[in-house]
């Protein structure tokens, strides 16, 4: 079943804001094992997102004080792949060294920094819409974060919802997110249209998460995620993994590929283990990678 791509990728790139959504899909129980029966309507997502886009929560630090619903974001630019242990279980010396130079070399990139700092003005913007005056702050700028295989710069923008606002009002602030489309935004999403030939994403560089009565909410960036839909021969799974990076006036062109397939690794791996599983062959499961470049701009000095 789909779900056991989930778990694939959930145990092979665990991420803080991994998710699994399931859209009008039935389950055939006649086996042994629970089998999807894909419709033209069905819809899987498989996520294993290390990035926050939006989360609202309630914060009352005191009794005297009046409760408030917090906003935090927290933006990724700058990925670089970790040092796999030789025996795939610990690391050596040597290669805990190679790793931790690899992520001090990610915090000291003059591109990635200025990538990273262009986002984060970008929401900060977003959030003071709706946020009150004064109350948006960087809490954590270009903070480099360790996952199971990649470093990645992460910076940390909060900032407290306006009394007359809600979750909702955030999302259509800031949505779609700062680090899926570049500053400014506006500008960027004309050109990303241009150069993409108005291609569909789909769900990928999206949101998905949860809102609640309560006012709270968590939504991720719908990246190094499986999108799952019908296949053209109408009786099988077809897998599409988006990945893409932003251009800016530092870039490289080898290095941009380079980290737009690092992105996709993970997922095309768990998509393919997955595959073995599966009664169906990978070419009737229909698997390909679909690649989608960001555009963006920096202004060197």
């Amino acid at each position: 079943s789909s779900f056991d791509l989930y778990k694939i990728l959930r145990r092979g790139n665990p991420s803080p804001y991994a998710a699994y959504f399931r859209w009008n899909v039935p389950s055939d129980y006649g086996t042994s094992q629970r089998k999807d029966i894909p419709s033209k309507s069905s819809l899987v997502i498989c996520s294993s997102s290390p990035e926050r886009f939006m989360s609202v929560t309630r914060q009352q630090p005191h009794p005297e004080i009046a409760l408030s619903l917090q906003c935090e974001a927290k933006p990724i630019k700058g990925t670089c792949a970790r040092v796999v242990p030789e025996d795939g279980i610990c690391r050596t010396d040597a290669e805990a060294r190679e790793d931790e130079r690899r992520a001090r070399s990610l915090e000291l990139s003059l591109k990635n920094r200025a990538e990273n700092l262009m986002i984060v003005d970008l929401l900060r913007n977003d959030m003071s819409r709706v946020c009150k005056t004064g109350t948006v702050h960087v809490a954590k700028l270009m903070d480099i974060e360790s996952f199971a295989t990649v470093h990645q710069m992460v910076s940390t923008i909060r900032g407290t919802l306006s009394n007359t606002c809600t979750s909702i009002d955030l999302l259509r602030a800031s949505f779609p997110g700062g680090s899926m489309t570049g500053a400014p935004k506006i500008r960027t999403m004309e050109l990303l249209e241009e150069l993409e030939q108005n291609v569909d994403r789909g769900p990928y560089s999206g949101s998905l998460g949860y809102l609640s009565v309560n006012g709270c909410m968590d939504m991720n960036i719908i990246i190094r995620s499986a999108v799952m839909t019908l296949s053209e021969n109408e009786d099988a799974w077809k897998v599409s993994i988006g990945a893409g990076g932003a251009i800016t006036a530092l870039s490289e062109v080898e290095d941009e590929y380079d980290e737009m397939k690092l992105k996709a690794r993970a997922v095309v791996g768990a998509v393919q283990e997955w595959a073995t599983l599966s009664d169906q062959t990978k070419d009737e499961i229909g698997l390909h990678v679909e690649t989608v470049r960001n555009s963006t701009t920096v202004g060197q000095s």
